[in-house]
């Protein structure tokens, strides 16, 4: 009698592996990704402000190099204008990267989304990885894009850089890097707020109005504030030259890495504890 009560033996579930549930949620993100209209018109957006606006403010600059002083010379960073479009790219990215988590908040997939892959943590990761991957091809072929076409623009004052020089290669790849972190931060904003204007009302007051209201305060708060705010840590990546507001690129790596952490980790507690 005890032998017929006893457990069968070998017919427990094994446990799932993370892996391939990442997996799996990582297919399904790309998937969603590449079959909506936001994704590519984001994209389209972003590789036009990075060439199309570096390409703009680079000749304006050389149309103007004949009347410069040779101390403006001297300090001249031909990326500084090379990148210029950065800060609107950064935008675009930001709002796809918002609507990866609220689109499906918006039209009540979330709940779908969530039943196929529990393990919300590890949905966050592939929904962020998935993002990242496409956003570090994109932001690496604008970027190198925006590099040849501004260089070609500045040949003719011997203005240029090579990518050869000493840091040119880290900083056209830190350019796009910086696109990347701020599209992770853009998810994870989604998952905290979930509300796309919300969302979207957050990323554009970090980006941009806070920025603009530090420039308010008195000197020096003003600029040691600035150099440790996200826009900034971006752009001290994909800097050649050194400047006094700006922190060192790897500084700023650490800095806008920080940043990034700090918000997936919040979206990820969101997440877990609060219902669809």
């Amino acid at each position: 009698m005890s032998q017929a009560l006893a457990p069968a033996r070998g017919t427990a579930r094994p446990p799932v592996k993370l892996r391939r549930v990442f997996a799996a949620a990582a297919r399904s993100e790309w998937i969603k990704l590449r079959t909506v209209r936001s994704t590519i018109w984001a994209l389209v957006l972003t590789i036009a402000f990075t060439i199309g606006l570096g390409a703009l403010f680079t000749a304006i600059e050389v149309s103007r190099w004949d009347t410069r002083t040779p101390t403006e010379v001297s300090g001249f960073d031909p990326l500084l204008y090379s990148f210029a479009g950065l800060n609107l790219a950064q935008l675009s990215i930001g709002v796809l990267g918002v609507l990866v988590m609220t689109s499906e908040y918006s039209t009540r997939t979330i709940k779908l989304t969530l039943g196929a892959t529990p393990q919300r943590p590890v949905l966050l990761a592939a929904k962020v990885a998935t993002f990242s991957a496409v956003v570090a091809a994109i932001g690496l072929a604008s970027c190198f894009a925006a590099f040849w076409v501004c260089q070609a623009l500045l040949a003719p004052k011997h203005a240029g850089l090579s990518i050869s020089d000493p840091g040119v290669l880290r900083a056209v790849i830190g350019g796009a890097v910086h696109l990347v972190l701020v599209g992770a931060i853009a998810v994870a904003l989604g998952a905290l707020i979930r509300r796309t204007a919300g969302a979207v009302a957050v990323l554009f007051a970090v980006l941009l109005v806070i920025p603009g209201l530090v420039t308010l305060l008195p000197a020096p708060w003003n600029n040691d504030i600035t150099r440790y705010l996200p826009n900034s840590a971006g752009a001290a990546m994909s800097a050649v030259g050194r400047f006094p507001n700006l922190l060192s690129p790897a500084g700023g790596l650490i800095v806008l890495c920080a940043y990034t952490a700090a918000a997936l980790v919040l979206a990820a507690l969101a997440l877990t504890r609060r219902d669809a």
